[in-house]
């Protein structure tokens, strides 16, 4: 049962990771910023970004706190993937 919930978790942090994906490509397309979907998109993905902005600040006009992002999500992944694999071997 937790190893079922633990891989049910990794998948929703891929899809998070996936959404965080298309946020960042759709901000790029002023059109696409005007649909729903990008709104869901940034009601879901903003709040997590903006904990990373506060600590890097953009550098020449360029937003490197999205890859801090990126990268904190996919540890966060690997960890619970660790663990997954620690509660299957014993």
């Amino acid at each position: 049962m937790l190893v079922k919930l633990v891989k049910l978790i990794i998948q929703m942090v891929e899809i998070y990771g996936f959404m965080l994906l298309a946020w960042v490509i759709g901000s790029w397309f002023p059109r696409f910023q005007m649909t729903k979907f990008y709104d869901f998109l940034d009601s879901a993905v903003a709040p997590y970004a903006k904990l990373f902005r506060g600590i890097i600040p953009p550098l020449g006009g360029l937003d490197f706190s999205i890859i801090v992002a990126f990268i904190v999500l996919q540890v966060g992944k690997d960890i619970l993937a660790w663990v997954l694999l620690k509660l299957v071997s014993g």
